[in-house]
């Protein structure tokens, strides 16, 4: 299926199970994982995100540089973003407002504090260091971002096979 028309059909399933009545729409299946269970939403489908009690505050496409790096976004009210390829979770966001941690790393760390609890990041090419996490079938990696004060602001843990 072409990157658009996935992108386009995810958008009419939620609009169609947003208009469900709640409880058609959703179980109460606990919440979303938070922190150091980011990398086992990677993969989950809509059927299981719908199956939880939260829902999205916002729902956005995010343009790539090309057309097959476009995404669907859900933002949740607890600075989390889930980006979505085709039918599936490949990315999760967490911003400078989010206050969970990831294994002891929180927002508003500098750089020398989190390579003091994880150690070297597998790359020093840029302001943005990467770690692997651990594999789900697929290699995980979870991307930080500094501000320009030095301070972490921004996470990403990510499918580093697509």
């Amino acid at each position: 299926m072409h990157r658009n028309t996935a992108i386009i059909s995810l958008l009419i399933i939620c609009i169609l199970l947003f208009s469900l009545p709640v409880s058609a729409a959703a179980e109460d299946k606990g919440p979303l994982p938070h922190a150091s269970e980011f990398s086992a939403m990677l993969g989950m489908t809509a059927e299981v995100v719908f199956s939880k009690p939260e829902i999205p505050e916002s729902i956005f496409p995010y343009r790539g540089i090309t057309p097959e790096e476009d995404n669907v976004v859900f933002y949740y009210p607890d600075s989390i973003y889930l980006f979505w390829f085709q039918d599936r979770i490949w990315q999760v966001r967490a911003d400078e407002r989010w206050t969970g941690d990831v294994d002891g790393v929180r927002m508003g760390m500098s750089y020398q504090d989190v390579t003091e609890l994880w150690g070297s990041p597998i790359n020093t090419r840029d302001d943005n260091p990467t770690w692997t996490l651990p594999d789900q079938g697929y290699p995980v990696r979870i991307r930080l971002y500094f501000s320009k004060t030095g301070m972490l602001n921004d996470m990403y843990v990510y499918r580093a096979d697509w």
